[in-house]
């Protein structure tokens, strides 16, 4: 989150862990995959973890 906050990139964050919901919907996205975070912009999933670069 460090590097949205840098740069001024507004996001959401979903305890998905905690919550079934978002959990559900992680994995809606992800294809099942439960690495975090799930990356999704504007309803489009991008990618699971931070990556490097991180991207989003």
């Amino acid at each position: 989150m460090a590097f949205y906050d840098a740069s001024g990139t507004p996001y959401t964050v979903h305890d998905a862990q905690n919550d079934r919901t978002a959990r559900a919907k992680m994995f809606a996205y992800t294809n099942g995959d439960p690495t975090v975070p799930a990356i999704v912009v504007n309803g489009t999933y991008v990618q699971s973890g931070w990556g490097s670069p991180p991207e989003g």
